[in-house]
């Protein structure tokens, strides 16, 4: 029985005021309940219809062995606060190791989701996005050291065939089979979202190349399938998802703030973007 029908009824029974005074307390019970909904003990998601009565649904079992944390990482001693001094990279991969954190290979999540049961011990995936020279130089002599398993989402106009400042397709293929997992993240790195808004032909055709193109491409010179997508700047909508989805991508990933539950299986994925200014606590607290 709806609010309008009880107002019904009770405009037949009742005095002319009496009604009116009625549904007025029924709307604002409605608020109040509305606001404790979103504001206080439960959200929207937590509260679900059983036998016409609103309940709050069972609590989903969750532990840190079904939560797992995918770090995102940008550059090592270059500038911005996207990037890290080597110091500071070395000491919070030291971390992970001192808190007892396995460095686990994104493949190795996905067919989790795919799968879902508890990892043994707590486990984190790393990853880094656009591709800078710093990830030959820098990073993957660091990662000999560790054992660690990184992905790196690289955008393809930033990969060169022959050049001192940047990363090269030689540099890359190098880099593949030290043990690097390359996978997309566009040609050129625009705003995915921006572009869709657009619309067009020209607009349609662009979004074909930044991802169905890219992962052709990387596919072409690295002699394997590319599997993952990241978005650039971490934008996204239900369209860009889609086309990624035709576009043949087992994932993709994005820059929203927290862990990836493996009882979810979601199909776009959550990464924890680490700054510069981050201290070794909070990047404990973000995977511990």
């Amino acid at each position: 029985m709806n609010l309008r029908s009880i107002y019904m009824t009770l405009r037949t029974r009742l005095p002319g005021y009496l009604p009116g005074i009625l549904l007025g307390v029924l709307s604002i019970a409605a608020c109040i309940i509305l606001a404790w909904i979103y504001i206080g003990g439960a959200s929207a998601g937590d509260i679900v219809l059983r036998d016409m009565a609103w309940k709050k649904k069972d609590e989903e079992a969750i532990s840190r062995l079904l939560a797992v944390p995918l770090l995102l990482y940008h550059n090592i001693d270059g500038r911005g606060e996207y990037s890290l001094n080597y110091e500071v990279m070395e000491a919070q991969f030291q971390l992970l190791a001192d808190r007892g954190i396995e460095v686990v290979a994104l493949d190795d999540f996905v067919k989790r989701l795919d799968n879902p049961r508890p990892y043994e011990k707590k486990v984190a995936v790393l990853s880094f996005d656009d591709g800078y020279l710093s990830m030959y130089t820098r990073l993957m002599p660091l990662l000999a050291r560790f054992g660690y398993h990184v992905t790196l989402f690289v955008y393809t106009d930033n990969v060169y065939h022959s050049a001192r400042r940047n990363i090269t397709w030689q540099k890359l293929r190098e880099m593949q089979n030290s043990g690097f997992d390359i996978q997309s993240h566009t040609l050129s790195h625009p705003d995915l979202v921006r572009l869709a808004r657009k619309g067009g032909m020209e607009s349609r055709h662009k979004l074909y190349e930044e991802i169905y193109l890219s992962k052709r491409v990387l596919e072409l010179y690295l002699g394997r399938e590319v599997r993952y997508f990241a978005f650039p700047y971490g934008s996204y909508n239900l369209e860009l998802v889609d086309l990624c989805k035709q576009a043949g991508f087992a994932r993709v990933f994005s820059t929203d703030f927290g862990p990836n539950i493996i009882t979810r299986n979601n199909y776009c994925l959550r990464r924890r973007h680490i700054k510069s200014d981050y201290g070794l606590e909070k990047v404990a607290g973000l995977v511990e």
